[in-house]
């Protein structure tokens, strides 16, 4: 059975034996909910953090990497793994070296980085909340991308340098395809390949809000809800530097 760590804004449910991660992360996040929670009212966020048999009570994902699911009305969710798995440490050692041979290395542990995506994860639940899921699978990830950063940038400068780290080293990779509109089309692209798509918006995203702090998303706000339709309209109107970021992938969005 599950055991909860209250919260108002990030309450937390932990497999037994998990009550000092979970409420490591849970302290994480609840600094993320400050810096974002400024922009806009962000609802509660349940964060789960389970040992292995009480992941697959939840989903038929691979243990190990950070999940998320969210819907207005049922609820917001991330979870966690209490421990990273050595399969999951040994791919990404071997996909980063490879990255390293190209230039740069690993800023820190691996363990950091997959923590860092567990704020990635509690970003697209933001990002559902608050109407800016586009359903663009590219789109979403680019948005995701974006907040976790800004909540960085706002609330541990220390980490922000070191997550902007690890996307430069995560853009040194080469990808077979780089397209966005392959990006839609194959969801089950190699590790390395989605490790640079997700280091190049980064990236990108950085470059934002270095330049701009969080004026992108609120232009985005005022023109939510996001929708397939109209949404890379709605992007270049919110920052129209886009275009140029839009060239690394060989393709024009107007």
């Amino acid at each position: 059975m599950l055991k909860r760590l209250p919260h108002p804004n990030v309450p937390a449910e932990y497999s037994p034996g998990g009550r000092l991660r979970a409420l490591e992360l849970q302290r994480f996040l609840a600094r993320l909910h400050g810096a974002l929670a400024e922009i806009r009212e962000i609802p509660p966020v349940t964060l789960y953090v389970l040992d292995e048999a009480d992941w697959r009570r939840f989903t038929r994902l691979p243990y190990g990497y950070p999940i998320q699911r969210s819907k207005p009305g049922e609820g917001y969710s991330v979870f966690a793994p209490m421990r990273y798995p050595d399969r999951l440490l040994e791919r990404l050692t071997r996909v980063f070296a490879e990255a390293a041979r190209r230039g740069g290395r690993p800023p820190g542990p691996l363990a950091v980085f997959l923590d860092l995506m567990i704020a990635h994860e509690y970003a697209h639940a933001v990002a559902v909340a608050w109407g800016l899921r586009a359903r663009v699978r590219w789109v979403d990830e680019f948005l995701a991308n974006y907040l976790y950063m800004l909540a960085l940038h706002q609330a541990d400068r220390d980490l922000y340098t070191q997550a902007r780290a690890w996307a430069e080293l995560a853009s040194r990779l080469e990808p077979g395809r780089r397209s966005l509109s392959g990006f839609e089309r194959y969801p089950r692209r190699p590790l390395g390949e989605q490790l640079w798509f997700q280091g190049v918006f980064t990236l990108e995203a950085a470059r934002m809000i270095e330049t701009h702090d969080g004026r992108f998303v609120r232009r985005l706000l005022s023109q939510a809800p996001l929708s397939r339709r109209d949404v890379h309209k709605k992007l270049i109107a919110a920052e129209p530097g886009l275009k140029h970021f839009f060239r690394i992938f060989g393709e024009k969005v107007t």
